[in-house]
């Protein structure tokens, strides 16, 4: 099948459209109340609006501050994953300095469309291992556990690849499939690598029985024409959007800048609205208020759902009064506990021929690989940058990073938390580092740290709502987390020299000097990047948690506030040990159900 056509796009409001001028003067019950808003179109947004939306007789408003990614660009996996090319639709602002990384700031990236980062990241469908969600049922969130959510990952999902099953669904709306095409020859010397490291192939990472150790194949969001393949394109298709226009209603180009509250002595604060603006400063001076019947759901993400909550007065008290912001509620644990995974590249020279790279310096090469993928959905233009990825826990490599002898079967069960993997190793067929390399062929592995230790925050950098928050990643906070890093970077380099010996032509170009703590602390501190993977800004837990304070409870309602729920990875409460996609739209599912009651079965 072709990819070549897009589609037909969908029908979206304008801000006047659902939005009073008037507040606070409008009627209580006029055009511009709806039983449910929705702040962020984003990857769990367009899950959460959709299924809401089944109920004929519930209105929902999604507003959302980016456009509508209806570009054909937009659907090809290369082009459309790569965040720094010219149109693409992503929010971008420098973090804090880092002090433990040597001052280092680096550059946040955010999908700003409807479908958030899922219509710009490298579209792995990953939904992290069993032992990931007992470990959130362990710190009291009721409800959260695998077996919980597992139906949840079925009812959303339709795997091409993988047989249905009490955990691989095969007739939900998002469609995801098995990348198997290899087109670098690197990869099969990764493969076997891998394997004389004794790190062996697992057949489905989404497998609650897949082990702590295992090479895999990344499942990726692709449809049958091999087209990128979004939560807004699986929940959201025209035809839905256009029979549900009447309840619901997409409004883009609109920037939430606060949260309206009713607050009475003795009586609990309510959220009864939001007040928004045109994302075009030109406009900016005209603010429009919608109000929520029955409740508001923040699906901003872990960068803005903290940021709309500070910015409407609910967060640190004491931050809040400096930065000029009426306090409705005190909350320390909003913004707070900031986690990301960190990532470590190796970089190496390749032949040209053997790395993404080619496509800058030959135009026969790229005419030919567009083709391709015009013609059959092939090729390049499909490749979601990673063909193959190692997982593995750093506790079983001993210190010259080789696995030990003495692993028994309970020691790879991830269904218990304390045995799931905490590195992630990515070989890529490109250069991931902050480094301008011209002219080569690059080859890089990138050693994943996806439990860290270390946590940041997101704060106000002013109360204007057009402002970026402050992101202060907070990475090697805690110096526990160079410990995994070290042993990671020692098998990458194994890993690496294992395909030398196997003929396959490497070049070090950023390596560590040696392989001593310090040569490779350094290698750390100078080299490291963000997953974009950022979550539990806004975490699940109790609030009167002493060490990490809850934002929300277990049915994501912000504590202390009624109709306000928070549905983003910002909630989870420790960060999962994979890439956040899927856990994302598994979150809004959950939401779904616990707003309106799950659905009945047949």
């Amino acid at each position: 099948m072709s990819p070549f056509l897009s589609g037909k796009s969908i029908p979206v409001y304008g801000l006047d459209e659902v939005g009073s001028t008037d507040y606070p003067h409008g009627s209580s019950e006029d055009k511009h109340t709806y039983d449910y808003i929705i702040v962020g179109g984003g990857t769990s947004g367009c899950c959460l609006a959709s299924r809401l939306s089944e109920d004929p007789n519930v209105t929902v408003l999604l507003l959302e501050r980016g456009g509508v990614p209806d570009v054909w660009a937009h659907r090809v996996p290369l082009i459309s994953s790569n965040p720094y090319r010219e149109g693409a639709p992503v929010g971008r602002w420098w973090t804090q300095p880092m002090p433990h990384a040597e001052n280092r700031c680096l550059e946040v990236v955010c999908g700003e469309a409807l479908g958030g980062t899922s219509a710009i990241n490298c579209m792995f469908y990953t939904r992290g291992p069993a032992g990931d969600y007992n470990r959130w049922a362990e710190l009291g969130n009721e409800g959260w556990g695998y077996k919980d959510l597992e139906p949840l990952f079925v009812r959303s999902e339709t795997t091409h690849s993988h047989p249905a099953s009490q955990y691989r669904g095969k007739t939900g709306p998002w469609q995801n499939r098995a990348y198997n095409n290899v087109l670098y020859k690197h990869t099969t010397h990764v493969i076997r690598a891998s394997e004389k490291a004794g790190v062996l192939p697992a057949e489905d990472l989404s497998s609650p029985s897949t082990p702590a150790v295992a090479y895999v194949r990344h499942d990726v969001s692709q449809d049958s024409g091999m087209r990128r393949h979004t939560p807004f394109h699986a929940f959201m298709p025209p035809k839905l959007v256009q029979e549900r226009r009447g309840r619901l209603k997409i409004c883009t180009n609109a920037l939430v800048t606060r949260i309206e509250f009713a607050t009475s002595e003795g009586e609990p604060i309510q959220a009864t609205g939001v007040h928004f603006e045109s994302t075009d400063y030109r406009r900016a001076g005209k603010s429009f208020f919608a109000r929520a019947r029955k409740e508001i759901v923040l699906c901003a993400g872990a960068l803005g759902s903290p940021q709309l909550l500070q910015l409407s007065g609910i967060g640190p008290k004491a931050h809040l009064e400096q930065k000029g912001v009426p306090v409705v509620r005190d909350m320390p644990g909003v913004g707070s506990y900031l986690q990301d995974h960190v990532a470590v590249p190796l970089t190496f020279e390749a032949p040209m021929k053997d790395s993404l790279h080619e496509l800058e310096t030959s135009t026969l090469k790229v005419m030919k690989e567009l083709m391709t993928y015009l013609l059959s959905g092939r090729g390049i233009f499909s490749y979601p940058f990673q063909a193959v990825t190692l997982y593995l826990p750093s506790r079983l490599l001993d210190d010259k990073a080789q696995l030990i002898t003495s692993i028994s079967p309970d020691d790879l069960d991830t269904k218990v938390y304390a045995n799931c993997p905490d590195l992630e190793i990515m070989p890529a067929a490109n250069n991931c580092t902050d480094h301008d390399i011209p002219g080569k062929g690059i080859f890089t592995f990138i050693v994943g740290l996806i439990r860290p230790k270390s946590y940041g925050s997101v704060r106000l950098a002013t109360c204007n709502p057009r402002a970026r928050p402050e992101v202060d990643l907070g990475f090697l906070s805690d110096a526990r987390d160079y410990a995994p890093l070290r042993k990671g970077l020692k098998l990458a380099l194994r890993l690496a020299e294992d395909m030398r010996k196997q003929g396959y032509p490497l070049k070090n170009l950023i390596v560590p000097e040696s392989l001593d703590d310090a040569a490779l602390d350094a290698l750390v501190r100078r080299n490291m990047r963000t997953c974009y993977h950022y979550t539990s800004t806004c975490r699940m837990g109790k609030e009167d948690d002493a060490a990490h304070p809850g934002v929300v409870d277990a049915e994501l309602r912000v504590h202390g506030v009624q109709g306000l729920r928070v549905c983003d990875t910002s909630v989870f409460p420790e960060i999962i040990g994979a890439h956040t996609m899927a856990p994302a739209v598994v979150v809004a599912e959950k939401c779904a159900d616990l707003i309106k009651g799950p659905p009945q079965k047949q």
